[in-house]
């Protein structure tokens, strides 16, 4: 089959067009990389390395530097394991610190009760053997706390849930049977 002349010079122009562009692409990317490296950490990234699943970022840059949002979001040590995209369903590694896990065992101990089942005739929270945890729901007034409200606002960015659609926390006491499920 014999193409026309026009079909050839469009054809052309458009081999030219798609390897220009793709040169213009790595152009563009070598460019970010060296402006990245000239103007050290304050440039912004868009070539963030990742390393052991961790964020690595540029030289010179640490996690916490006067930064506020950063310390609060604890970036770089909450670490994400995708366990199922269908349905989602995400781990995230070190979420809290071993500070707020304390702060908030001592808040919830004195308030721990036996968790319940419902009961399908009464609709009521009974006692059952199938629960072996004990819980409770941090109150409006402890939700004013800073830690919490430092807590909840790291639950709302990764679940990308506006604080105010959120729930109380609940922290929940598992027996030693409990955890070998």
């Amino acid at each position: 089959m014999v193409m026309a002349p026009s079909m050839k010079i469009v054809f052309g122009l458009l081999t030219f067009v798609t390897f220009g562009m793709i040169i213009g692409a790595l152009f563009q990317l070598a460019f970010i990389r060296k402006l990245e490296d000239s103007y050290g950490t304050d440039f912004p990234s868009f070539m963030r390395r990742q390393k052991n699943g961790y964020l690595q970022l540029p030289r010179g840059v640490t996690f916490w530097d006067n930064d506020k949002e950063a310390e609060l979001l604890r970036l770089g040590y909450v670490k994400p394991e995708v366990i199922s995209w269908s349905p989602r369903i995400l781990v995230l590694h070190n979420f809290l610190s071993m500070e707020e896990c304390d702060y908030l065992r001592a808040i919830a101990r004195p308030h721990l009760q036996v968790s319940t089942v419902v009961d399908t005739k009464t609709g009521k929270g009974i006692k059952s053997n199938v629960r072996t945890s004990s819980g409770m729901f941090l109150s409006p007034e402890e939700k004013k706390y800073p830690m919490i409200q430092a807590i909840e606002k790291r639950i709302s960015v990764f679940s990308q849930v506006p604080v105010e659609n959120g729930e109380l926390i609940q922290v929940l006491r598992l027996t030693s049977a409990a955890a070998q499920v």
